[in-house]
């Protein structure tokens, strides 16, 4: 029976017991003989101060994503990429051979690799295909545990780019309060007409919002993301998190590109890649050999072919490469197309065409 009072209460307690690594912080102008650092930076390439170790929480890159998610900085932990994050939630809270991960298939494929990892069970509740992989909350709750400790949704969703209703993810976190983590992945929010969840985790304790920069900001050879929570919840998850995982290198860069000239350009991006998007599902829905595709809120279409193998044995011969679903059941014959810059789309769907 579950007796938490909190959601922390459902971390595993090796984990609660833990406290933050927290390295001693040097006063200025210190000589420095306490970390076992090499004196000086040499073949660095022109980079200063990479003998000394980064900070180990960047916290003025976490102050600078705050501000950019509308929330405080006591929300935000700096990551390798979501994907880390991830990893985070799942170490946190699920204890190996007991606790289990609801999944909503066809989704993200490393929520399930990630789960594998750490010894969680896996529950899936599939979306809908023919209605536009629409979420039946009613079936999700009801397929809940006394052992599920973590529910992963993401919006838009991977493969298909389709939107979780916020009402419907309202309803979940609400249902979940105290018992199950919920998670939602916002990799691809910046391409969507929906606001970001971020400023729900003020309200919300069960709420974890994962993003990246890797995609919309064009970072993702830095590998940089967050996890977006409830300041207990960002305690927890520094715990585990490893000493100094974002280099002084990324953090950096990042900061950089998080300028107000840098988030003008990722908004122009943004907003080419949307009218891309548009153009390209039009030319490929003129195309016989497609036979669906479906509405999207990311930066990618998910196409129906008449015949997937061929489709791909042709493209490959022009080098296009694109996501094939060959074994799954559900996505039989579809792929996943990044919408890539004008050119290169329209090299596509020249392709395409050739294939009628």
């Amino acid at each position: 029976m579950n007796t938490a009072k909190t959601i922390e209460d459902r971390a595993r307690r090796e984990v609660r017991s833990m406290r933050v690594y927290e390295p001693a912080e040097p006063p200025s102008g210190a000589i420095m003989l306490h970390a076992n650092e090499a004196p000086s930076s040499h073949g660095s390439g022109g980079s200063s101060n990479l003998n000394r170790y980064p900070a180990n929480r960047p916290q003025k890159l976490a102050k600078r994503l705050a501000d950019l998610y509308e929330v405080e900085e006591d929300n935000v932990l700096v990551t390798r990429g979501s994907s880390e994050g991830i990893d985070l939630v799942l170490r946190t809270f699920c204890t190996a051979n007991r606790d289990n991960v609801l999944l909503t298939p066809p989704t993200f494929e490393m929520y399930q690799v990630y789960a594998s990892l750490q010894g969680a069970g896996t529950i899936n509740v599939l979306r809908e295909s023919s209605a536009a992989f629409a979420l039946d909350v009613d079936a999700v709750l009801a397929a809940c545990n006394q052992r599920t400790k973590v529910m992963f949704l993401c919006s838009p969703n991977n493969p298909d780019g389709s939107l979780i209703p916020r009402d419907k993810i309202q309803r979940l976190v609400d249902a979940c309060e105290a018992k199950i983590v919920v998670v939602v992945d916002e990799a691809y929010i910046e391409y969507s007409n929906q606001n970001s969840l971020c400023p729900m985790v003020r309200d919300h304790e069960n709420l974890v919002v994962l993003r990246t920069l890797s995609k919309a900001f064009a970072l993702a050879g830095a590998r940089c993301g967050a996890v977006v929570a409830s300041p207990a919840l960002i305690d927890l998850f520094s715990c585990v998190l490893s000493p100094y995982a974002v280099s002084s290198l990324v953090t950096d860069s990042v900061i950089s590109a998080l300028s107000d000239a840098g988030i003008a350009a990722m908004r122009s991006s943004v907003s080419a890649t949307i009218a891309e998007r548009n153009r390209v599902q039009a030319e490929l829905n003129r195309c016989n050999c497609v036979l669906r595709t479906w509405p999207s809120q990311a930066n990618f279409l998910l196409v129906e072919f008449d015949d997937l193998t061929r489709v791909v044995g042709i493209l490959s011969t022009q080098k296009i490469m694109i996501r094939t679903f060959h074994d799954h059941s559900v996505l039989k014959n579809c792929a996943r197309i990044t919408i890539a810059s004008p050119a290169e789309n329209e090299f596509l769907i020249k392709a395409v065409r050739e294939i009628d």
